[in-house]
């Protein structure tokens, strides 16, 4: 069975379909086939993946090959990507021949990715979906080191991005193949709980990174399965991953989560390996090659994690108290960690490679137990503030750093005061006793001496919390015996109330008992302590007194924010924060874009719309495509709640007219445009409708004028002219071009393309063609989401300009303006017909001259244009006005009308309870 017009076909695909039915067509007999299938087989497989893509595509499509042939075709399709570079040349075929990239992509100052998001959906589909008889494990460790290769800049231009969407959308963000397959923990615990394996997918991309980073995250078992037995030096450490593994495992991980930003993925697959990280981020060994290849990346990993992750806490303990933990804690708890040393599996360290890396050795004792030297825990502590420092940019975090604080408080003056009880403060870590290691000990005294020193305007967040810490230390204290830890922890608590007392946001109207009972210790002190605890005791009695004076009483007419918008207004700065650091990964951004979506849901009250649709409108420049397309769906997700609003500043932005904004970041304002009119129809009516209409008439007719580019287009001619002068300068002569040696049939093609992509671009100031196509787009789908909202004022000018383009217009480089001013005279005649069948009235259409006109000049078209698809798309619009006209004649259809009576009956059907001549309706019965 073979598709009419297939006599021109390649010679691949008649010797494909020779040898294939000589292999499989069921009149042969069965030794023949078998003999000749070897054959068909030999064939496919001296032949190039790229040559046989498209051939097979076209030949497993229904109807084209006889069903016995067919089913083998399809089989050898899917196992091209088990090829040699098969999943590189799987994918460029993909977005080669997917509708999206016959678009170019449009030219700009930043070099962003030419692959559009529908391609890469299309070719993660086919990627990440194991064919039909094949294990998913057999098909993801077959295709798996392609597409690692790929993510680490081997392949070609772009596929690095390519490689790390499919692994991070198509394959782990499908539970069936992405899931770890582990019973739901939290996963700040999951290096404590130990090694797990997930499904197919996990185990295959996710394992082999992990492994790298943490050797324990992968069963024994998995790893005594490789074929390959480590080579072993009497004398030499166990090596279990050299500094370059190392150094690959971080940047596969890197690239991964920047290419695919998403929160969750990212949590995922940082939260196992929490303490390695922090272990590689605070290497203080080695050069500037070790700082660049190890520990800067694994610090910026570590910070995406710690954003994505804020504190939480959990359910409330049997005891009262409030248990909870967070990544901060954890990693202050093992602050000196080297490496694992599990009693069930191998013990493993970091250490020192050859080259100066980092490697991972196997350990022969435990690395958990060995007292730290003060020089590493200094060290370490310093590494510690630092990514506090890092992450204090972000006003959330004031809160974890204060709370950290209070807990090393609290612990500190459990351990050297005569407390009896300690005070129920809501704490990060838990009180221990006094055994505690000597180690910890040390860790947390310097922490927390160094944050003193490093955040001493973040420390308290709760002054209420403070102030009943320092009330009962000061209380203990008050018998005053001469005991020097007594001074210590005395001094320590002075300090913080001078904190609480010097914070310009400390009401101390709130705490007037506590205070009173402070001023009384600090009295007590005051007489009977040492010299200097006096003095400090002394100026704090001084401090409360004034401030007591410069308090002033709380208006009671001025209404308090509720506890839900307080936490709004932190998740909101929260979010803004992420969004606006300069340095923010893109996981972290798309975890901002996210609060913002759940504040929008909630239609919280502490929105300023106006201020949204800024920070919308910039991050439109993102030139990581997952960012950008995910504010377009912030911006619909804002106009269901503000849809006039959001149509206004889209179309204000869009129409640009003091040139503030590039022709990415306009043509991205368009596509917003077009989803909000279209999520949104009923809005797009009145006032709205009307100036997003005219707005769009106005760029994409030809009055636009844009001064600002017409001084860079006259900059760029006269730089070019310069070049091209001082090169035939240098050659004696015209320059030599390498398309010369093309053939003459390929250099007229590519002339052609070069005059109309390089037409597009708006001469002497007028509007860019690009822009003009998006802007008749736009109007023709706004057409037919709402034509009724619109009016026929407008309609008629939009009408006039399509028409005015068709044949004013008909250079080469305009085609793609012709095309969708056709396509907006088809959205105008889909959206009367839409209009007729659903009974509305519009009191307009294509009547008489106007109608007659309209087909005229678009059979003119269709037999004149220069350009296929204007040609193809005036002969769709004829069709479609002459299947209107036809549809106009018939009556409209009139709606079901009630039952007027039913025969033997005197009752009228669908009166309910109404009399009939002024009696109630009976049922009678007839024989």
């Amino acid at each position: 069975m073979e598709a009419p017009g297939d006599t021109k076909r390649p010679p691949l695909m008649d010797r494909i379909l020779q040898f294939g039915k000589a292999a499989y067509d069921p009149d042969l007999s069965e030794e023949t086939r078998r003999q000749n299938q070897a054959q068909f087989k030999t064939l496919l497989n001296g032949t190039k993946s790229l040559a046989l893509l498209p051939v097979l595509t076209v030949l497993v499509q229904p109807g084209r090959t006889q069903p016995w042939l067919r089913a083998p075709l399809i089989s050898a399709l899917a196992l091209l990507p088990l090829r040699p570079h098969g999943v590189q040349n799987t994918i460029e075929f993909i977005l080669s021949v997917h509708p999206s990239a016959r678009l170019d992509a449009p030219s700009g100052s930043d070099k962003r990715s030419g692959i559009s998001h529908e391609a890469l959906n299309a070719a993660s589909r086919l990627l990440s979906s194991p064919p039909g008889g094949m294990a998913p494990d057999d098909w993801f460790s077959g295709i798996g080191p392609q597409l690692f290769s790929l993510l680490q800049g081997k392949g070609e231009p772009e596929m690095d991005k390519a490689a790390a969407f499919i692994i991070g959308f198509g394959i782990l963000g499908r539970k069936q193949y992405g899931a770890p397959g582990m019973r739901l923990v939290s996963f700040l615990w999951l290096p404590l709980i130990g090694a797990y394996t997930g499904m197919a997918g996990w185990r295959a991309f996710v394992e082999p990174i992990l492994r790298c980073i943490d050797p324990n995250n992968v069963p024994r078992s998995s790893r005594e399965a490789s074929p390959e037995e480590p080579i072993i030096t009497l004398g030499a450490p166990n090596i279990l991953v050299t500094s370059e593994e190392l150094a690959k495992g971080i940047r596969n991980l890197s690239t991964l989560l920047t290419s695919h930003p998403h929160p969750s993925l990212a949590k995922r697959l940082l939260g196992p390996i929490l303490l390695p990280l922090w272990a590689i981020a605070s290497w203080h060994q080695g050069d500037e090659t070790t700082t660049s290849q190890f520990c800067k990346p694994a610090r910026r990993l570590l910070s995406t994690l710690v954003q994505l992750s804020p504190s939480f806490k959990d359910s409330t303990s049997e005891t009262g108290k409030l248990s909870s933990s967070s990544i901060l804690c954890t990693i202050l708890q093992n602050l000196t960690f080297k490496g694992r040393s599990d009693p069930d599996k191998e013990c493993w360290e970091f250490a020192v490679a050859n080259d100066g890396g980092i490697q991972i050795q196997e350990s022969t004792s435990s690395v958990q137990d060995s007292l730290p030297v003060l020089g590493e825990i200094d060290r370490a502590a310093d590494r510690f503030i630092s990514l506090m420092e890092m992450l204090a940019a972000t006003p959330e975090f004031d809160v974890e750093i204060s709370s950290l604080f209070m807990s090393l408080c609290s612990k500190w003056f459990s351990q050297n005061s005569k407390l009896k009880q300690v005070p129920e403060i809501f704490t990060r870590i838990e009180p221990i006793s006094q055994d505690q290691n000597i180690g910890t000990k040390l860790i947390e005294a310097k922490v927390m001496q160094k944050m003193m020193t490093a955040f001493p305007d973040k420390l308290v967040s709760d002054s209420h919390q403070v102030l009943e810490l320092v009330h009962q230390v000061l209380a203990d204290a008050v018998p005053g015996n001469e005991d020097g830890n007594t001074d210590d922890t005395v001094s320590v608590a002075l300090s913080l109330l001078n904190i609480v007392l010097m914070s310009p946001s400390f009401k101390g109207t709130a705490e007037t008992k506590t205070l009173d009972a402070i001023q009384t210790s600090l009295q007590t002190i005051s007489r009977r302590g040492s010299q200097e605890t006096s003095t400090t005791a002394q100026n704090m009695l001084l401090l409360l007194k004034f401030r007591a004076s410069f308090d002033e009483p709380e208006n009671p007419t001025v209404s308090k924010p509720t506890d839900q918008q307080l936490e709004d207004r932190k998740t909101y700065n929260l979010a803004i924060s992420y969004l606006t650091t300069i340095d923010s990964p893109p996981p972290v951004r798309a975890q901002g874009l996210e609060l913002i979506s759940n504040l929008i849901r909630a239609n919280s009250s502490i929105l300023d719309i106006q201020a949204l649709l800024v920070l919308f409108s910039s991050l439109l420049q993102d030139s990581e495509e997952y960012i950008y397309l995910r504010v377009i769906q912030s911006f619909i997700q804002l106009s269901q709640r503000h849809p006039k609003a959001v149509m206004k500043d889209l179309i204000d932005r869009y129409v640009d007219p003091n040139e503030d904004s590039d022709l990415d970041q306009r043509l991205r304002l368009g596509e917003a445009l077009l989803q909000v009119a279209q999520d949104s129809p009923a809005a797009f009516s009145g006032e709205a409708a009307k100036s997003v209409c005219e707005g769009l008439i106005f760029v994409a007719s030809r009055r636009g004028y844009r001064p600002k580019t017409e001084q860079e287009q006259h900059k760029r001619n006269k730089l070019k002219r310069k070049k091209n002068q001082e090169a035939e300068e240098v050659w004696d002569g015209p320059v030599p071009q390498l398309d010369e040696i093309l053939e003459p049939e390929s250099h007229e093609t590519n002339e052609i393309l070069s005059q109309i992509t390089s037409g597009w671009e708006g001469k002497r100031g007028s509007e860019d063609v690009r822009v003009r196509a998006s802007a008749i787009s736009i109007l023709g789908s706004a057409i037919e989401a709402n034509i009724a909202g619109i009016g026929s004022r407008l309609l008629s000018t939009v009408v006039d300009l399509s028409i005015h383009i068709l044949t004013l217009e008909p250079e080469p480089e305009k085609g793609i303006i012709r095309r969708a001013a056709i396509l907006l005279v088809m959205h105008f005649v889909r959206a009367l017909d839409t209009a007729r069948a659903e009974g509305k009235k519009l009191g307009f259409g294509f009547v008489g001259q106007s109608l007659e006109d309209v087909q005229r000049i678009l059979g003119y078209v269709e037999e004149t244009d220069n350009d296929g698809l204007v040609k193809q798309h005036a002969r769709d619009v004829i069709e479609g006005l002459q299947a209107w006209q036809m549809n106009a004649l018939l009556p409209e259809r009139d709606a079901p009308s009630e039952l007027g009576e039913l025969a033997g009956l005197s009752i009228n059907p669908g009166r309910g309870n109404e009399t009939v001549g002024g009696m109630r309706p009976r049922i009678e019965e007839i024989e």
